[in-house]
């Protein structure tokens, strides 16, 4: 990890309260950790823009009473002034719904006027070292 603690501890809060909100389905508190001009790049979707397409992605995937859950790990994680980079690797889960999806991700959070950081791009590609997060 590179960076302040102060920015480090609060690009991981951001994290922490996604996968709260993301868990409990909780879909405005989703939208609530990303940046308005938003960018989702994900697998066998077009690009998914602004804070009503993380509502969109995250209401098909994650609504309340969902069985979808996922698993991340952070392996990278630099602060470079107003613009964090978060590298890793999750695994979402739905068995009812016959998915296993390993992924690298990249994300990038950005500091806004008011100096939260908010997920600015999500993006991500399929990978097999995402399997090793279920052990």
């Amino acid at each position: 990890m590179e960076g302040t603690k102060e920015d480090i501890a609060a690009v991981m809060q951001v994290f922490a309260d996604w996968g709260s909100a993301r868990d409990a389905g909780n879909v405005d508190g989703v939208v609530a950790v990303h940046d308005p001009d938003m960018l989702i790049m994900t697998r066998d979707q077009t690009i998914l823009r602004g804070h009503d397409g993380v509502r969109a992605f995250y209401a098909q995937n994650y609504y309340e009473g969902s069985t979808r859950e996922m698993f991340n790990q952070v392996d990278e994680l630099r602060v470079i002034g107003d613009v964090a980079i978060v590298i890793g690797r999750f695994l979402v889960i739905d068995t009812p719904k016959d998915v296993e999806a390993p992924d690298y991700y990249l994300i990038m959070l950005r500091k806004n006027e008011n100096g939260a950081w908010k997920i600015y791009r999500d993006i991500d590609t399929p990978s097999p070292d995402g399997l090793l997060l279920k052990d």
